[in-house]
């Protein structure tokens, strides 16, 4: 039995969120084979809400950048970014004037009126705006595990400088960067369920697609990179396979004898 692990966003499905058939079939044939699949994905659990996602049957969620895990509905582990720490950050953030979304377990927290000058802000604040809250005047409510921030134009690596000891940074561009919890990531959340099923990480596998994809890529047994994934995720593959609509994660299962 083997442990499979999939990035979500250019792996899984598109800009878009269409997945391709070829995908749903190859997931189906790693089930009927004996392995066992997971979501894994930089995003936390509030965004993972799709039925046809949900639909592929997947063993567990790997969310939040490793900070949250589920297997067969049973949530494993849970950081969450501690009081003191996340109001430290929570200024530090407004005092550099970087837009933020405080992502929960449950709730995103963010402020309309600073978030809706990005495009992605104001996407967010469309298709999300069920599981919205705001950030300012609501700290009693706030229940974070780590933080989009937008940073174009800003001084972040001052930031990521005060608050090295506290997190890790995923910096994507000039953009965005993902703040986690030190110590969390997609590798580590890869590792507990390791220990958790007793598997050797030489069993284990991973698709991606990204920067916040690497530290699982090298991780695993067998890290496994879109076609159409960046050049940095291409740097950390043992293998890349062809891009997401032309079967690339059916193509990979079939070289890796998986299916």
């Amino acid at each position: 039995m083997a442990l499979i692990f999939f990035d979500i966003d250019g792996t899984l499905w598109d800009r878009e969120n269409i997945i391709p058939e070829s995908t749903k079939t190859a997931l189906r044939l790693l089930k009927e084979n004996g392995h066992q699949i997971f979501l894994c994905s930089g995003r936390t659990r509030v965004f993972i809400r799709s039925e046809e996602l949900f639909s592929m049957d997947f063993d567990g969620v790997l969310s939040g950048c490793g900070t949250h895990i589920e297997y067969h509905g049973r949530e494993i582990l849970y950081k969450k970014v501690e009081d003191e720490l996340l109001a430290r950050s929570v200024q530090m953030f407004y005092d550099y004037d970087m837009p933020m979304v405080m992502e929960g377990r449950d709730m995103l927290f963010m402020d309309a009126d600073i978030i809706s000058r990005d495009g992605y802000g104001r996407f967010l604040l469309e298709v999300m705006k069920d599981y919205i809250e705001p950030i300012r005047d609501n700290r009693e409510n706030w229940e974070v595990s780590k933080f989009s921030v937008l940073i174009g134009g800003t001084k972040y690596r001052d930031v990521m400088e005060a608050l090295k000891d506290n997190y890790e940074f995923l910096v994507h561009g000039d953009i965005v960067m993902e703040v986690v919890p030190k110590g969390y990531s997609k590798a580590t959340g890869i590792a507990a369920v390791c220990d958790l099923l007793g598997v050797d990480r030489k069993d284990t596998y991973a698709f991606g697609d990204s920067a916040n994809d690497l530290d699982m890529l090298d991780y695993v047994g067998t890290g496994i990179v879109m076609g159409n994934g960046t050049d940095v995720a291409k740097e950390h593959a043992d293998y890349v396979t062809d891009d997401i609509h032309a079967d690339g994660i059916y193509n990979a299962c079939k070289k890796f004898t998986l299916i």
